[in-house]
Order: C-alpha cells, then structure tokens, then sequence
C-alpha cells in the first residue's frame, strides 16, 4: 500500500493497492449490508471453544517449550504474543468479552517483556489457565463481577511483576 499524503492532523492516508482494489471493489458499503453483516456477528452461535482451544493449546507448547529452554526468549514472547493475539481478536465475535479483556491485559504485558523468567512464565500459565476454565465453562459476556475481579488480578499481578523485576 502506498502512503498518498499526510494531513496536517497528523493522520495518515493509506491508498490501497489495485490489486486489494480488484478483490474488494470501489464504491462505499451500503449501510443495509454493514447491518446485515453487524446482524451476523450478533447472532452467531458458532461454538467457540475448537478454536479457542487451538490457541490455548499453541499457548500451552509454547510454554513447555520455554520452560525446558528449546525455544529462544524472543520466540517465545512471540508466540505467546500471536496465541493470545488470536483470542483476543477472536473472542469478542463470539461473544467471549471476559477472553478479549483478559487477552488485551496479558498481550500488553508480553509486550512489555524485555526477558522472559519463570515468574513471567507463572502469570503466563495462570492466565492460560484462566481462559481454559472460560472456555470449558462457557463463559461469554464478561464475566460480571467476577469478570471484573479476575481482570483486575491479572492487571495486579502483571503490576507486581514489573515492580519487582523494576
């Protein structure tokens, strides 16, 4: 894609390339097919669970693989980083708002990671935990109260980590 100009409030403009342009077609999208569309994703059924759990279970190999020292610290941080990527863009079309707070919460502090340790790895598994019993229990909207808590938790807990690793 080509970058065609830079306004001065400092947004950028992305023309897209002719070959996006063939896939996609010009013109603007009708708001009845943007409603119908946004209608699809409200009422979608689709388990989520399959797939949640592909990524659970990338997460889970990634962190064995890191604890038993086969992988470096950078593949590690960007595997996690694409597994928990994937739910958190995923959930919220399934209804899964708890998945995709939590997922944003724990992607944030992969991020943040300059070195992987076993205390970084510790809030990894508990929040792989987590979104598994999310998952087995079915747990869609966010949570609630307990929702709220659990997210909380996570933020206090990736917090002290960054105190204490300073």
């Amino acid at each position: 894609m080509k970058k065609i100009r830079q306004p001065e409030n400092n947004v950028r403009i992305i023309r897209a390339t002719n070959l996006l342009r063939s896939k996609i077609g010009t013109g603007k999208i009708s708001p009845e097919v943007i409603q119908e569309c946004q209608k699809v994703i409200e009422e979608n059924d689709i388990d989520f669970s399959p797939l949640a759990r592909e990524f659970l279970d990338s997460l889970a190999q990634t962190i064995r693989l890191t604890r038993a020292r086969e992988i470096s610290e950078q593949q590690a941080v960007e595997r996690m980083a694409g597994c928990v990527m994937q739910l958190k863009a995923n959930a919220a079309v399934f209804h899964y708002r708890l998945v995709g707070n939590l997922a944003q919460v724990m992607l944030g502090f992969l991020e943040s990671l300059t070195h992987i340790d076993d205390n970084a790895l510790e809030i990894v598994d508990a929040h792989h935990k987590t979104l598994n019993a999310i998952i087995a229990k079915q747990m869609k909207g966010d949570g609630g109260q307990h929702g709220q808590e659990l997210q909380q938790e996570l933020i206090r807990a990736c917090e002290r980590y960054k105190r204490n690793t300073g």
